[in-house]
């Protein structure tokens, strides 16, 4: 992600509203789910979410709790 967004995204914003989803649920971070708002909130941040406050309201309301960063697959390529 930081790769093929990060010349564009203002990463200290990324980083304020996926701390913010953390705090608002009440979870203590992990790699994959940091990996997954993060993502989320870059491509949020490309389609015109410019501050932290934005981007937390979105990641809140579209992703409800850890359950909803589960992923079954190792990879997006993979079929079940």
């Amino acid at each position: 992600m930081a790769a093929d967004l990060g010349n564009k995204v203002d990463l200290d914003v990324v980083s304020q509203a996926v701390t913010a989803w953390f705090r608002f649920y009440e979870l203590d971070p992990d790699e994959q789910s940091i990996e997954i708002l993060a993502r989320a909130a870059g491509e949020l941040y490309v389609f015109g979410y410019h501050s932290a406050d934005d981007l937390a309201t979105s990641l809140i309301g579209t992703y409800i709790g850890r359950w909803s960063l589960m992923v079954n697959a190792p990879t997006s390529a993979s079929v079940h």
